[in-house]
């Protein structure tokens, strides 16, 4: 497969790249793609072998911090050599994009006690490299994952009036949001179509979209949004700049993801094997009900907000801010955001919406 849809360059409105917190602050994430173990499993148990003494190949797509990777990739590495040998070579490539902390993660996969990566004739690589663009050598790859990631999309055509949040775009900036997250699918499909071996596996744990386009996090998302206008009405925070902010996401319908492999070169491509849509629960919120601590509740949403999405929304602050303004600025959002939260905990209650994706490369082109 080749010849994916491209745009012409265009400044982006926001670097999709994650946090300094975020190894400590995803386990929101990891709920969610805990979810595909079984799933991830049986792709092991499907996918051809490479030929005897030959490395098993597998890229790790979207890896942020490398915390969330340590789980699947384990699940691989044991499972491939429960079918080919205990000292079958196994390659994993973990990819993200060049704004990344690419030292957090090595520093993760490498030194944390029982990561796969410690395993003898394991080897473990990084590329700095959009997952839309072609990462390895064609046919060179049996197993690709991807786990909370492809729902960031490669570029913000334009900022989202009045709102930070793409689910609360309109119009022609919802069309052209869509119209981007479709060509990005498109893209992505494609480039793992040529990396992958013919009955090579790709499993997808993405972030998604109910029917009517809700991501769940609407709530926790207009929270945010209230305290940065408020911000602006306080002259905290530019107009100009907030009208910059955007979130960089886009999370599919399940219609919207199935759709490129129901017909055309990418059905041709592809084998649909299992899909499903699922309702994660709001994890902090129930540790909330055990607890009563609305301050902790607070804190740990606010973390999380923090260490995904804060990145994105201050590329979009003036360039001549200094360090000093910048920290300031993010202070007083996270302040004024834990206020919120902490008196109303049930009402930024966030249930995201997570598709599970299994699919198998077909032999040729």
């Amino acid at each position: 497969m080749s010849g994916a849809d491209s745009d012409p360059p265009v400044e982006r409105a926001a670097t999709g790249a994650m946090g300094s917190g975020y190894a400590q602050q995803s386990g929101v994430q990891h709920s969610a793609e805990s979810y595909a173990m079984p799933m991830l499993r049986r792709a092991v148990d499907a996918v051809v072998l490479p030929a005897s003494g030959s490395p098993f190949r597998v890229a790790d797509l979207g890896a942020a911090a490398g915390t969330n990777s340590l789980q699947p990739m384990r699940v691989v590495v044991d499972g491939v050599r429960a079918r080919a040998g205990e000292r079958v070579p196994v390659t994993v490539v973990h990819t993200d994009i060049l704004a990344n902390d690419f030292d957090v993660l090595l520093a993760n996969v490498m030194s944390t006690p029982g990561s796969y990566a410690t395993e003898p004739d394991v080897f473990a690589f990084a590329e700095a490299r959009s997952f839309y663009e072609r990462l390895i050598p064609a046919g060179d790859l049996h197993l690709a994952w991807s786990a909370i990631a492809v729902h960031w999309v490669s570029r913000v055509p334009e900022p989202i009036p009045d709102h930070i949040f793409s689910t609360r775009a309109h119009g022609r900036v919802r069309a052209a949001l869509e119209q981007q997250a479709r060509r990005d699918w498109v893209a992505f499909l494609t480039h793992r179509a040529d990396e992958l071996a013919p009955g090579g596996q790709l499993v997808v744990v993405g972030g998604a979209a109910d029917d009517d386009g809700s991501s769940g996090a609407e709530a926790l998302m207009d929270t945010a949004n209230a305290v940065l206008t408020e911000m602006v009405s306080d002259g905290q925070l530019g107009a100009a700049e907030y009208a910059r902010m955007s979130i960089p996401t886009w999370n599919r319908t399940q219609a919207e993801f199935l759709a490129p492999l129901r017909d055309g070169p990418l059905a041709q491509a592809w084998t649909l094997e299992e899909h499903e849509l699922l309702r994660a629960p709001d994890t902090l919120l129930e540790e909330y009900e055990r607890s009563g601590d609305a301050g902790a509740f607070a804190a740990a949403v606010v973390d999380f907000f923090d260490a995904a999405f804060m990145p994105s929304l201050l590329s979009a602050l003036d360039s001549a801010r200094s360090p000093d303004q910048t920290d300031a600025f993010v202070s007083e959002f996270k302040r004024r955001f834990a206020e919120r939260i902490a008196s109303d905990p049930p009402s930024v209650e966030t249930h995201w919406h997570v598709l599970l994706l299994r699919l198998t490369r077909r032999p040729g082109r």
